[in-house]
């Protein structure tokens, strides 16, 4: 719920995508400007396939102030950004932009918070930390790159890609000398104490998590008490994988974390301060 009184200084921020109805993103982003009394809204925009571009340019012509953007136009804006704005090398290797920011001269500026945003959520609700680690992300879409990219930056030993289809996961990997694409899936996950599922699997726009059949991106057995497991899928909140890990006492990491601590780096592009994640998360859950 909206607390502050709205008029012509406020300030929009919208989330971008297709679908958006499902996006938590107006709730735990309002909540953030609530507490720190700045006046801005944030929306959620339907944006169509064709149509990214007149989003950028509706956001110079309206002086929208932030685009969080979501599937499926991140690669989409990185392209354009890179054409009419600046982006930053995170957007240059990955080709993927989730946040958009209009600077005050009017030029745009684009960045990726995905992959630290996940980066944070594993260190702040387990004990495993990404330096020296090896890593499993399942996934080769533009989440996955921007996770990959991120793991590297912080100092991840290696990671390896797992992916339906290798070529997409070897156009990650050939960016970097410690990554490389899953030959064993099996002997990956044993050597691994992190592992990231990217992909779409175990998503359901309902929320609800049906226990008698096990929806993961990977065969569950895999798992041990030995990984920390996040899924960046965060509808249900406690997905097949999640499940499956916890049985076996693994550390797990809903996609609810990865999604407030994401935000909270969007906001530090915007604001200049990073929002509180507790209170995001807050209020993601009582929306629910």
């Amino acid at each position: 719920m909206i607390s502050r009184t709205l008029d012509s200084g406020t300030r929009l921020a919208a989330v971008i995508g297709n679908p958006v109805v499902q996006s938590l993103s107006p709730i735990i982003h309002n909540a953030v400007f609530d507490s720190l009394k700045v006046d801005w809204l944030y929306l959620a925009f339907l944006v169509e396939t064709g149509k990214v571009k007149d989003a950028l340019d509706a956001m110079t012509v309206f002086g929208i102030a932030g685009y969080s953007v979501t599937m499926p136009h991140k690669n989409e804006v990185a392209k354009l950004v890179r054409e009419i704005g600046e982006i930053d090398e995170i957007v240059k290797t990955t080709n993927s932009a989730n946040t958009v920011m209009l600077r005050q001269d009017g030029s745009i500026f684009a960045t990726n918070t995905d992959g630290q945003g996940a980066c944070n959520a594993i260190e702040a609700n387990s004990s495993q930390k990404i330096a020296k680690s090896r890593v499993v992300v399942l996934g080769a879409g533009g989440t996955a790159s921007a996770v990959v990219y991120s793991l590297i930056k912080n100092g991840a030993t290696e990671v390896v890609i797992a992916n339906r289809t290798p070529a997409n996961a070897e156009t990650i990997a050939q960016n970097y000398e410690n990554c490389r694409v899953s030959s064993n899936l099996d002997r990956e996950v044993a050597n691994a104490q992190i592992i990231i599922n990217t992909t779409p699997v175990g998503f359901n726009p309902s929320g609800e998590q049906k226990s008698e059949s096990v929806v993961a991106p990977i065969d569950v057995t895999l798992i041990n008490a030995t990984h920390t497991v996040l899924d960046a899928v965060y509808r249900p909140l406690e997905t097949g994988l999640l499940l499956a890990a916890k049985k076996v006492g693994a550390q797990t990491v809903d996609g609810l974390e990865m999604l407030v601590h994401q935000a909270s780096l969007q906001q530090e592009v915007w604001l200049g301060e990073r929002g509180d994640t507790k209170l995001m998360r807050r209020a993601a859950l009582n929306h629910q």
